[in-house]
């Protein structure tokens, strides 16, 4: 008689091979499940909805003495030392870690450590946008690139750092933002 132990082997081969592709498309599968509800958890979730308007509500509400009008463009205006503008275009980024008495209200009460004032047109546009967005860290890209095609107006974005435990440094970083006239 004639034993099969080719076939054995072969079988195997192919079950082994079978497998790998399953277990790769399941890996796939579930890291993108794992990232949407990532993305999900921290960006436009309520809390920092309605904290983004707060901060909005704030920002318009600060007069400077030498500007009569007020809004977040003037705000960015009478701030040079936390608020630049960025590369050369028409948005904005204003750091709040090392926030004066002026912004120390806004950082501690609402744990915000950044503002963007965007234009919408550089947003959209896809030839300035990979240069454009360079500027940014990775969880403010991630959120610009959630964000919908149907913006027409200045954006205020407001990026928090929630710090969970001071001694080991954990924190979490949420996003919001909120339409703004120019």
């Amino acid at each position: 008689m004639r034993q099969k132990n080719g076939f054995v082997f072969m079988e195997t081969v192919v079950v082994v091979g079978v497998l790998s592709i399953t277990l790769l498309l399941l890996f796939a599968s579930y890291s993108y499940i794992l990232r949407r509800s990532r993305t999900r958890n921290t960006f436009d979730t309520t809390e920092t909805i309605y904290k983004t308007y707060y901060v909005k509500q704030i920002i318009d509400s600060y007069k400077n003495s030498n500007i009569r009008e007020t809004g977040v463009r003037q705000f960015i205006d009478s701030h040079p030392s936390f608020c630049h503008q960025m590369q050369g275009y028409n948005s904005y980024e204003c750091d709040l870690t090392n926030a004066n008495n002026d912004l120390i209200q806004i950082r501690n009460a609402f744990e915000v450590e950044k503002l963007y004032y965007l234009n919408p047109h550089e947003l959209k546009n896809p030839t300035l946008n990979k240069s454009w967005m360079l500027a940014f860290d990775a969880t403010t890209i991630d959120y610009l690139s959630s964000l919908g095609e149907d913006i027409d107006n200045n954006l205020l974005i407001v990026k928090y750092k929630k710090k969970y435990n001071k001694a080991d440094g954990t924190y979490e970083v949420f996003h919001s933002s909120i339409e703004v006239n120019s």
